[in-house]
Formats: C-alpha cells, structure tokens, sequence
C-alpha cells in the first residue's frame, strides 16, 4: 500500500507545473503592487497640512477635560421618569376583581 501510494504520489508530482505556479505567484504579486499603488493615490491628502499625531493627541486631551466641565442642567428634565403612560388618560388601573379572564377590565 505504500509503495502504490508513494508511485500515486510521484506521478501526480510530475503533473505539476512549476512555470505556471510561478507565474501566478508574479501574477498575484503584481495585483498586490497595483492595490498598494491605489491606496496610497486614494490615501493623498489635498490642501492639508500634515499634522503631528501627539499634537492631535494632545488637543484630543484637552479637549476630554473640558467637555464636561460645561453646565448641564438641561439633562436634568430628561432624567425624571415619566408617571403615566404616554397616550393614557393617568387614571388608575381597575382593581384585579374587575378585570375579566383575558385581564381586561370588565364590561359592567
């Protein structure tokens, strides 16, 4: 069995052509070029000055630090939990004796 698998083996090797993986090889590395030289053209910036990444950083900080320091008084109203339901008339509920099987409240 394992000289038939070695034999298998052999001839399957000798179908293989070296020139044409090769040749996939350039050819996938050219589209990888192709792709790099594409991102670096969309990637140009026009009219832009270039910008330190710490300077940005640094005013991102700053930025941080004030941003709640501001008077926000106005969430105050958005925090209060509502005391009825939206659309309802706010009378109460009808007590559990005076709703039906489906807990509807009773036709009288």
């Amino acid at each position: 069995a394992v000289v038939s698998t070695q034999s298998t083996g052999k001839r399957e090797y000798k179908k293989v052509n070296i020139d044409k993986i090769q040749d996939l090889q350039d050819d996938l590395q050219d589209m990888m070029e192709d792709a790099n030289e594409i991102q670096e053209i969309m990637g140009q910036q026009y009219g832009m000055p270039d910008v330190d990444d710490a300077e940005l950083e640094a005013e991102l900080d700053a930025l941080g630090d004030t941003m709640f320091d501001d008077d926000m008084s106005y969430l105050d109203e958005a925090s209060e939990v509502p005391t009825t339901i939206p659309g309802s008339s706010g009378r109460e509920e009808p007590a559990a004796s005076q709703l039906d099987e489906f807990g509807l409240p009773a036709l009288s």
